[in-house]
C-alpha cells in the first residue's frame, strides 16, 4: 500500500510539474507573468481531468456488444451507430475500472486546480 500511494503522489506531482513548466514557457513566449501562466494551464487542464472524470463516472452499466454479426442493430442512423451490434450488460470488473478510472481524473483534476490556486499571485490564503 505504501508503494502504492508513493507512485501516486509521484504521478500527480509529475504531472502538475509537467503542466505547469510548459504553461509557464508558453508564458514566456507570449510575454505573460510566469506565475499567471502556470496557474492558468493548471487550472484548464484540471478542469478537463474533472470534466473526463464525471463522464467516466456517470457510464451506465451497458456496453456496446462485441462481434455478435447475426444481431439486428439497436441504434443509430439505418443500423449504423454505436449500438450497431446491441449491447450487453458490463461485467463487475469493466465496471469496476470504470470507476477507479472516474476517481482517478477526478482527484487529478482536483490537485491541479488546488495547484493552480496556490500559485496563483491573484488568489490569497486566508
Amino acid at each position: 500500500m505504501r508503494g502504492a500511494a508513493r507512485r501516486i503522489v509521484l504521478l500527480f506531482g509529475l504531472a502538475t510539474f509537467c503542466i505547469a513548466a510548459v504553461s509557464a514557457a508558453i508564458g514566456l513566449a507570449l510575454d505573460s507573468p510566469v506565475a499567471r501562466s502556470a496557474a492558468t494551464g493548471l487550472y484548464l487542464v484540471g478542469c478537463f481531468l474533472v470534466v473526463l472524470g464525471v463522464f467516466a463516472g456517470v457510464r451506465g452499466p451497458l456496453r456496446p456488444a462485441g462481434d455478435d454479426e447475426d444481431r439486428e442493430p439497436l441504434g443509430g442512423l439505418l443500423g449504423i451507430g454505436i449500438f450497431a451490434k446491441g449491447v450487453r450488460r458490463a461485467s463487475g470488473d469493466e465496471r469496476a475500472d470504470a470507476r477507479a478510472t472516474a476517481w482517478l481524473f477526478l482527484a487529478m483534476g482536483a490537485v491541479m486546480i488546488l495547484a493552480g490556486i496556490a500559485i496563483d499571485p491573484r488568489t490569497t490564503f486566508l
